[in-house]
């Protein structure tokens, strides 16, 4: 750590640039980054389609989008920003190498890649034995730059009345309000995992809807998952479809005032972590999916993962309810 003591880390770049879930669990670090070095300009890269979820959040001072840039532009603005250090969270070639080439002195990266040559400050994870949480191997990349880390897992997500107020009038178009006690399913993960299957979530639903008559049902999903939506909204006053008509801010927003979020291995699960809120999640035993690895980091999540092996067809309605009736014990 003597060589990087003479430095002054100004400006710190962290690129990620994949799926919801992965974007929340790297905030974390971004947390960690901040508190090493207070002073210091962030700059996180990120897909386009997350911009809004994390738009002004806390530590992190600006905020690029990886469909701006090419290889060339991308290296460019690297060199012209004069980054000092670089953390690249979702390995990729390209990334690596515009850091490389774009001059930044120090960059953290895997060791385990056949182009890991292309970071000088490298850390040895194999992710896919899924030995720890996800957030903690992103919170270890920043192991070359500091004597010692935090492995507190900090979450600083905020929203003002504006965005309430205009959730609420959309909301209200669906009969649905933030003040109601409404449970969110979310039945889908577009491939994040091996979901459980529709029929038991379904199942789950409806008893549900008889057990909790003074709660509401709230489906959350893409506009592409609306014919999932429509399997346990068909005969059921009680269930509020919202699939496709929110942002993943709005999302955020839901999710922050309901009581209970249930759904597989998926980005809103840990955005409903983040949040700290009671969660039903499910999860296979097997490596790399596995909740070791990549559980919703609530202190009030439930995890619930098949008796052996990754048959999700295992896991049975009461078990689910039993679940539901520990969490909302009011």
């Amino acid at each position: 750590m003597q060589e990087l003591k003479k430095y002054s880390f100004s400006k710190i770049l962290i690129t990620r640039n994949d799926k919801i879930g992965d974007i929340v669990l790297t905030l974390p670090l971004i947390h960690e980054a901040k508190r090493i070095f207070p002073s210091a300009e962030i700059t996180f890269l990120v897909s386009k389609r997350i911009g809004n979820l994390i738009d002004n959040y806390p530590n992190i001072d600006r905020l690029i989008f990886i469909e701006d840039f090419g290889f060339l532009s991308l290296t460019k603005f690297i060199y012209r920003q004069n980054f000092t250090a670089g953390i690249c969270v979702y390995p990729r070639f390209k990334l690596a190498l515009s850091m490389f080439f774009g001059g930044i002195k120090f960059r953290s990266g895997t060791g385990y890649r056949w182009y890991s040559f292309l970071f000088n400050r490298k850390v040895y994870q194999h992710r896919k034995f899924a030995e720890k949480h996800e957030s903690e191997y992103n919170i270890a990349l920043l192991e070359p730059f500091a004597d010692s880390i935090s492995a507190e897992k900090k979450f600083d997500f905020a929203y003002n009345d504006n965005e309430q107020r205009s959730l609420e009038t959309k909301l209200s178009r669906k009969g649905l309000n933030l003040d109601d006690r409404y449970i969110i399913i979310h039945p889908g993960s577009k491939g994040s995992g091996i979901d459980l299957p529709v029929s038991t979530m379904r199942e789950a639903a409806e008893m549900l809807s008889v057990k909790f008559k003074n709660y509401k049902i709230v489906l959350t999903g893409t506009a592409e998952e609306n014919d999932i939506a429509g399997l346990f909204a068909r005969d059921n006053r009680k269930i509020c479809n919202l699939c496709g008509i929110l942002d993943l801010r709005e999302l955020m927003i839901l999710i922050d005032n309901c009581r209970l979020f249930i759904s597989n291995s998926t980005g809103p699960a840990h955005i409903a972590g983040a949040l700290n809120k009671k969660i039903i999640a499910f999860y296979t035993n097997s490596a790399p999916m596995n909740a070791r690895r990549w559980k919703p980091l609530s202190r009030f999540a439930v995890i619930i993962t098949p008796p052996a092996g990754d048959d999700m067809t295992e896991i049975r309605v009461d078990e689910i309810m039993s679940a539901v009736m520990y969490l909302l014990n009011d």
